[in-house]
């Protein structure tokens, strides 16, 4: 249709003109070798078929579209359907938009919703077959089909060349060179039926390829066909308020100030998330001879003993404190009683970071307890007043077994009002032991130095189904999964969602199929907690040395 009207358009021109029919066969070719061809072209990986195929356009942007539904700006491309043409104010043609008759969700698709690529409607079914739109940005890797929730998105770590018809096959779940049907080796029904295999976001590893024949036997015979698998993805879930505070008060000064930025501990017990930091220019030390005097130094999550704080001030160092509120007010609650001449009972492990910053704000009268056997030995008189606290990643389960031994040998014992367990903690090991029992295996994704992702592996333990506790997909021994039926998947509070979601990813495609469940059936309340108080008003400082330098120059 487009040649027709470029063809109808010479000969009126011609009849205005009289051009000859020699300059009109000219003005012909160039349409046909020039112009046609630069306004739209499109590449399919087989001839006359458009399963995934690449669309060009000099007005529009790079779109890489796949499927047998494509949409853009909401009109619908088949392969036997023509895109309709209009003109915009400007006279420049434009790909039209069409009324869609209102469709019923099948029972297995998912259609997103306010989920828009460029203004894409998206559509993809429930065994993984994913449009995008290839700009490196963002795809679909999740959907739930409950209540409505918003599409879960990941970014790609490099922007793909789909140049050629078979292109880089990214994915390690085809297993193959030849195994997928599509540019970019994933996506399609033909050999790879998994929307997960390619873009993991960026330090973050993919499954490697010499496991996927062990991953496609175990999950070709984990079950008898015919028995539904299930994996109950606990929410919540992955970092707390005070871990990503913790991150983004590193970031921030890495942003602001030129690296090295020093770090006493790791700013979080996560092996990745540690290693993304260093690779931006933080340096995680534990003496602070390490540290240049007049650096900046930025304080773990995990808080910090006030001995360090002396040395950091003779050393004139800029101190950021990224302790986390809640380790906060133990310390100050432990000062202030210490102060009221209370006796003070720690509960915790004596060698965590954590315990040791809260036992030196008075280490003359505080007791470390790690287990009943520990409240035992304890030795204090009826006229002693004595007050506890703990530390905020422990087990619930442990926790409230030393509290009843306590109460019960010395029933004066006071505590913090409000508690001292963590809140992300308490609600992590809740939706936990709610739904672990139920399940046949527990996979819970954090790094080995972290406490609480210790304290969900031992509360699923302790409730007779096995767990274990891996930092990646890459450390799980998939061979684990024959005859298991349901699976409940968690995550540390220090651990990034994205390591969970490459799990969802593998174990809801192929070759497994679980089928995903949500459990949500507590409601968790973020605390809004600012970043340090001296780092914003460093921020402040900065803001207002900009604005005086662009007056000067100015002036």
């Amino acid at each position: 249709m487009q040649i027709f009207y470029h063809l109808i358009g010479m000969v009126k021109i011609m009849r205005r003109t009289r051009i000859s029919v020699e300059y009109y066969l000219l003005s012909i070719l160039i349409i046909l070798f020039i112009v046609v061809p630069s306004k739209w072209k499109v590449y399919g990986v087989r001839k006359n078929q458009l399963n995934a195929f690449e669309l060009i356009s000099e007005k529009q942007p790079r779109l890489i579209l796949k499927g047998p539904n494509i949409y853009i700006n909401n009109f619908s491309l088949h392969s036997k359907r023509k895109i309709k043409e209009r003109k915009n104010g400007k006279g420049a043609k434009s790909v039209g938009t069409r009324k869609k008759r209102k469709q019923r969700r099948k029972p297995n698709e998912v259609y997103s919703q306010n989920f828009h690529f460029l203004n894409s409607n998206i559509r993809w079914n429930s065994r993984g077959k994913v449009q995008n739109n290839g700009m490196g940005k963002k795809y679909v890797t999740e959907c739930s089909f409950k209540k409505n929730r918003l599409c879960q998105t990941e970014l790609w770590h490099e922007k793909k060349d789909y140049s050629g018809t078979t292109g880089r096959r990214e994915s390690s779940l085809c297993g193959s060179s030849t195994g997928c049907g599509s540019p970019t080796g994933c996506g399609s029904s033909t050999g790879c039926g998994s929307s997960t295999g390619c873009g993991s976001p960026t330090g973050y590893t993919t499954t490697p390829t010499e496991n996927f024949q062990e991953m496609q036997r175990t999950g070709e015979e984990s079950l008898p066909e015919g028995i539904e698998k299930i994996l109950y993805l606990v929410s919540p879930r992955g970092f707390c308020k005070g871990v990503s505070r913790a991150i983004e008060t590193v970031e921030e000064c890495l942003s602001m100030f030129k690296p090295p930025i020093y770090v006493k501990h790791k700013i979080v017990h996560n092996d990745i998330v540690c290693k993304e930091l260093e690779n931006k220019g933080a340096i995680f030390i534990e003496d602070l001879d390490q540290v240049p005097d007049g650096s900046i130094l930025i304080y773990s999550a995990h808080g910090i003993s006030p001995q360090i704080r002396e040395i950091a001030k003779k050393k004139n160092l800029i101190e950021i404190d990224a302790t986390c509120p809640l380790v906060s007010k133990v310390h100050v609650y432990v000062n202030m009683k210490a102060k009221e001449g209370y006796k003070i009972i720690l509960i915790g492990y004596k060698d965590h970071v954590e315990v040791v910053g809260t036992f030196n704000e008075a280490p003359n009268c505080t007791y470390i307890v790690e287990n009943i056997n520990d409240v035992h030995k304890l030795s204090f008189s009826e006229n002693d007043k004595l007050f506890y606290v703990t530390q905020t990643t422990l087990s619930m389960d442990d926790c409230s077994l030393i509290v009843k031994e306590l109460k019960n040998k010395y029933p004066h014992i006071q505590t913090i009002p409000s508690g001292s367990i963590c809140y992300a903690t308490t609600n992590r090991q809740k939706a936990l032991n709610q739904i672990c029992e139920k399940c046949d295996l527990t996979i819970v994704i954090g790094s080995q130095s972290s406490s609480n992702a210790k304290k969900l592996v031992y509360s699923s333990q302790i409730r007779n189904t096995p767990a274990i506790l891996v930092n990646t997909i890459n450390d799980f021994d998939f061979s684990i999964l024959h005859n298991v039926k349901k699976i409940v998947l968690t995550s540390a509070a220090s651990t990034p969602e994205q390591l969970t979601q490459k799990f969802v990813h593998v174990l809801t495609n192929y070759p497994f199929f679980y089928k995903l469940h949500i459990w949500d059936s507590i409601q968790e309340i973020v605390p809004k907690w600012k970043l340090p108080k001296n780092l914003l008003s460093l921020i402040e400082d900065r803001k207002r040395q900009t604005q005086e330098g662009g007056r000067s120059l100015e002036e």
